[in-house]
């Protein structure tokens, strides 16, 4: 294995899965001639790892990103910074979130970044030794939400690695990752699904949902819209049955048809009420969702197909022959530009309005 495998593609095609699943088979301690496959499931270390409690994984992910480590686990800072020595623990011990976030109100809003300090911590733990005697592996995600710091740390940890440490980092915007990290890593592109492939996985993830009712075509319109990732269609049609308004997803699905209503209406697009009604959803999801409308009128003009929305065809198609094609790409550029700041705390709405009265402009005559 190499010191550091860096994953990326589109987001919701499952690399974090793929991530979680490679630590546990690295970190599996039963042989492979009489296991048959890694991870066993069966031996001590494979039931640490599924209770979240194996000492020699760190995982450094938001908190909107905890329930998908095993069992919930949580960074395993706490356990590093306690297990300085050589002995092994006498037992394992369920993970406790750190001080400030165990007393914070379960109703406070998660957050979706990557804490400074969390991320030094992590990073600065791999010089520790491995307790169980094999890999020591740091897993992180998204790698591109690392703050300036924490990325030079980890730029120095990659170029002097310890024995039997393995870096497993995933990103889905390779573009904003350092150049410097990228040179030192495997790079690994992991692809979409096919199709066909998707929509049945899809279909065998809800149909054991309760009161969830599917149209005949609502999970093949999901699936476009999110690009053909299958992971974030299934993400998206369960948070349309979700009642929890703080949820960034829910916030982002409750958003979305909001704002393809206005889209559609071109240069009639009632810009001032829709950005007041979606700026309080994640400005990433908003700016993504425009980007494939875009796509899609710019598609339609130039090749008579659309890949997003094909639900949309009739306004997408009477939009293209209005459009202002070069408007439209000065308007994909700002959208581009958009995302590289897109975590920055700035006034979503304002941003948005600018957006928005910057897309009419595309339909005036």
């Amino acid at each position: 294995m190499p010191q550091a495998l860096l994953l990326h593609g589109q987001a919701g095609i499952g690399k974090f899965d793929f991530a979680i699943h490679l630590a546990q088979s690295l970190l599996c301690e039963a042989d492979l001639l009489s296991a048959g496959t890694k991870p066993c499931k069966q031996c001590e270390a494979c039931r640490w790892f599924e209770t979240g409690n194996h000492p020699d994984l760190i995982a450094l992910v938001p908190q909107t990103y905890r329930k998908k480590l095993p069992h919930a686990a949580l960074e395993g800072l706490e356990k590093s910074s306690e297990m300085l020595g050589d002995e092994e623990p006498e037992s394992p011990k369920l993970e406790a979130e750190s001080a400030d976030i165990a007393t914070e109100p379960k109703e406070k809003k998660q957050s979706g970044f990557i804490r400074m300090e969390q991320s030094l911590a992590a990073i600065q733990s791999m010089g520790i030794g491995s307790h169980r005697g094999g890999y020591r592996v740091l897993l992180i995600y998204p790698l591109e939400l690392l703050r300036v710091e924490a990325a030079n740390a980890l730029l120095k940890s990659l170029e002097e690695p310890n024995p039997k440490t393995l870096f497993i980092l995933v990103a889905d915007r390779l573009d904003r990752v350092m150049p410097t990290i990228r040179s030192r890593c495997q790079l690994i592109a992991m692809p979409r699904p096919m199709r066909e492939e998707a929509l049945i996985w899809l279909q065998a993830q809800l149909e054991g949902q309760k009161n969830l009712k599917l149209g005949p075509h609502e999970i093949e319109n999901a699936l476009d819209e999110q690009g053909g990732a299958p992971l974030a269609a299934r993400d998206f049609i369960l948070a349309k049955r979700s009642d929890n308004d703080k949820d960034p997803l829910i916030l982002a699905t409750a958003a979305t048809p909001i704002l393809l209503e206005a889209l559609s209406k071109g240069r009639d697009i009632p810009w001032l009420e829709c950005a007041e009604k979606i700026h309080k959803a994640p400005y990433s999801s908003l700016l993504n969702t425009m980007q494939r409308w875009l796509s899609d009128i710019q598609t339609a003009a130039q090749a008579k197909q659309q890949r997003y929305y094909p639900r949309h065809a009739k306004q997408i198609d009477a939009l293209a022959a209005q459009a202002n094609l070069i408007q439209l790409m000065r308007l994909w550029k700002q959208l581009i530009e958009a995302r590289r700041h897109e975590n920055h705390p700035l006034s979503t709405r304002i941003q948005l309005e600018s957006l928005l009265t910057q897309y009419q402009q595309i339909f005036e005559a």
